[in-house]
């Protein structure tokens, strides 16, 4: 027989991540015409909503399975291991596949860049959960009313 579990009380956590990497030497951060062509094609074409919440409000595009930074240290043999689903026939560079339409995620500017709710902010667990709470939950001290 399932048991049952409930939780006796909501409760707040409060962390403080404290993180050391190292990226691997890259050129100055600057924007491609691939991914400007790819934003302009997901928000005011296809008109994505954020992949979090839904909104339509302040979208930005969000690098999902590698970012520039990161390019330099990328074995991208595992890449395409990893993402059969991506047209790997069409790859010359790593600038096809870092600002390609598969490697974006529209995210609002909350689910961004925003503190206790940005992708860049909050370790993914935590963060995916803003997909899937209920709306009754109060995910962050900024939600409770």
């Amino acid at each position: 027989m399932p048991t049952t579990h409930t939780v006796a009380h909501e409760h707040e956590q409060t962390q403080t991540l404290h993180i050391q990497i190292f990226y691997p030497d890259h050129p100055p951060r600057t924007e491609s015409a691939l991914f400007r062509k790819t934003k302009h094609h997901l928000i005011h074409v296809l008109d994505t909503p954020c992949w979090v919440c839904g909104t339509k409000e302040h979208r930005e595009v969000h690098h999902w399975h590698a970012e520039w930074a990161d390019s330099e240290g990328i074995d991208w043999d595992k890449m395409r291991a990893l993402h059969p689903g991506f047209d790997w026939s069409a790859y010359r560079e790593p600038a096809d596949f870092i600002d390609s339409e598969y490697n974006m995620r529209i995210l609002c500017m909350k689910h961004h860049r925003g503190i206790n709710h940005g992708i860049h902010m909050v370790p993914l667990p935590m963060w995916e959960m803003q997909r899937i709470q209920r709306a009754d939950f109060v995910f962050s001290e900024d939600e409770a009313k």
